[in-house]
């Protein structure tokens, strides 16, 4: 039996297969501290530069560690981009995709059946890999390819697993999760309502969809977001409020269509949580450009934000185009996360003094439980309540990011809702 100890980075897509192996390799054990393990597994991103350098500076410190008596396994994005600088300077690490750890690592250490595993009430689940999409800075459809999409059926069986261990709360994810089906004639709305079909309790989340992938099924999918176990939240990247930038970028929608399946969804759930993604300092943005991103982000009024400062990525049509200077770049950034604080947290005064049930699902910093409700609206309570349990809240006090709130008094602990 091997004794394993993974990090992973990176996005939904990267936990789920993390996930993955962590499931076909159950009759191993996971620790917690890389000097208790055998193997060294690290599950890699390269989305930007800033964590390519990152990566490469874990990977170093990881093999350095590796050297005496343990196995270093490189998986994830990192492997192809960078597959040369890593087996140059450190020869001996072991660069793979992730469906074939399972295989190498059972190769060195026979399994053992009932091997005790920490179960999350947590689970990622893939729908689908690579994109539709021709986006002029991402290196991650370059790495990934195109879309494939995973059989109902599959998805189905995964979900109904990971429930039966204790998952109370699935993250459906993918590159663009609106493509999928794309290639195999189901798409998003039909799988959610059989996922939402299951008998078991729980909740879901849907990962983020591309505007350009949402026009053609937005009536169904607001269907599907009604069912109960689905969170009223919507995370739709926008990238930029500027149609020129937008053009640049390779993103084929427009502002207007944007802002108008918005509006539906908001129409059919009041307090949708809606969370988008700009990009600031693209090629060729000017301050009228980002101007107009930030009027967007004010008209919007998204609860979550993400802001990433370009990065220019070797191999992508962006790369090859003027860069901002990395001064305005950061300046435009510090803007567009104050404004998004201010606005945040008006949004979140709304839910002052409202009463809800809300999901346990993590624990927060020191003795805290966080808790989601039905908009996925992250919730931190006092004290350390049993995870996977629904409770009644109310909440007292906010901030830009999550809200507060205390047990009513007469509160819900029932395991399950």
């Amino acid at each position: 039996m091997a004794k394993i100890y993974v990090e992973t980075y990176g996005c939904a897509l990267n936990q789920s297969e993390t996930e993955y192996l962590q499931n076909a390799l159950q009759d191993h054990q996971f620790v917690h501290r890389p000097d208790n393990a055998d193997i060294l597994l690290i599950n890699t991103c390269v989305v930007i530069e800033s964590t390519e350098k990152k990566m490469f500076r874990r990977i170093k410190t990881l093999y350095e560690l590796s050297q005496a008596d343990k196995e270093l396994i490189v998986t994830g994005c990192a492997c192809k981009p960078l597959h040369v600088a890593i087996s140059s300077n450190f020869p001996n690490a072991r660069l793979m995709k992730y469906d074939q750890v399972p295989r190498y690592v059972t190769s060195l250490y026979r399994p053992e059946t009932n091997v005790t595993q920490e179960n999350s009430v947590k689970a990622t689940i893939k729908i689908a890999e690579g994109c539709k999409g021709f986006c002029s800075y991402c290196i991650v459809r370059l790495i990934r390819g195109g879309l494939k999409s995973r059989g109902v059926d599959d998805i189905l069986t995964d979900v109904e697993s990971k429930v039966e261990k204790g998952a109370k709360q699935i993250l459906l994810t993918g590159q663009d999760v609106g493509v999928y089906g794309l290639d195999n004639g189901l798409r998003l709305p039909e799988l959610i309502n059989a996922v939402a079909e299951l008998d078991q309790n729980f909740k879901v989340r849907i990962g983020m969809i591309s505007p350009s992938a949402l026009d053609d099924i937005v009536d169904e999918l607001i269907d599907s977001f009604k069912k109960p176990k689905i969170y009223k939240f919507l995370h739709l990247p926008i990238q930029s409020g500027s149609a020129r930038i937008l053009h640049l970028m390779g993103r084929n929608y427009s502002i207007s269509r944007f802002k108008r399946n918005v509006a539906k969804f908001k129409a059919e759930f009041k307090d949708l949580t809606l969370s988008t993604d700009f990009i600031v300092g693209f090629p060729y943005e000017t301050d009228h450009d980002f101007k107009l991103t930030l009027d967007l982000l004010k008209k919007l009024k998204p609860l979550k934000v993400n802001i990433t400062r370009f990065s220019r990525r070797e191999g992508t049509e962006a790369s090859h185009m003027p860069q901002i200077p990395h001064r305005t770049v950061k300046e435009r950034s510090r803007i567009l996360t104050l404004e998004h604080h201010k606005l945040a947290y008006f949004e979140n005064k709304k839910w002052l003094g409202r009463k809800f049930n809300a999901l346990a699902i993590e624990r927060g910093k020191g003795c805290s439980t966080v808790l989601y409700n039905d908009f996925y609206r992250p919730v931190v309570v006092k004290g350390e309540l049993k995870l996977g349990c629904s409770y009644d809240v109310v909440i007292c006090e906010i901030t830009p990011t999550y809200l507060i709130g205390n047990l009513t008094a007469n509160f819900n602990s029932n395991s399950d809702n």
